[in-house]
């Protein structure tokens, strides 16, 4: 993780996104893009296999109707905890792993705003 452009380009977004809105105004629609993109960037890397099982299920719960809010703020958790983790691993550096920290930090908040 974060060995490509898109990759680096997508924490980008997922930071600004949830540093200029507040968490309230975060939509499912906006969560759906963001997790689509994450998606893209990260097809072609298999050390985040479980990262993208994840924000797979977390998308399916936000393009639900009425997505099942437990479910929900337990994969946020789940993601934030797999991102630390990531962010702390062997091959993290630098502003990329300052980056990871910070997005993991923001799902927990998130998730305990649900």
């Amino acid at each position: 993780m974060g060995t490509n452009i898109l990759e680096q380009r997508m924490l980008e977004d997922t930071l600004e996104t949830f540093q200029t809105d507040a968490y309230s105004s975060v939509t499912s629609e906006q969560g759906v893009m963001l997790i689509d993109g994450w998606l893209q960037a990260l097809e072609n890397d298999p050390n985040v296999e479980t990262v993208q099982q994840a924000l797979t299920q977390l998308r399916e719960q936000l393009n639900r109707p009425t997505p099942d809010r437990d479910e929900v703020k337990s994969l946020l958790i789940l993601l934030s905890d797999q991102v630390k983790e990531i962010a702390q691993g062997p091959s993290a550096e630098g502003q990329w792993t300052g980056g990871l920290q910070s997005m993991g930090v923001i799902l927990r908040d998130f998730s305990n705003q649900l």
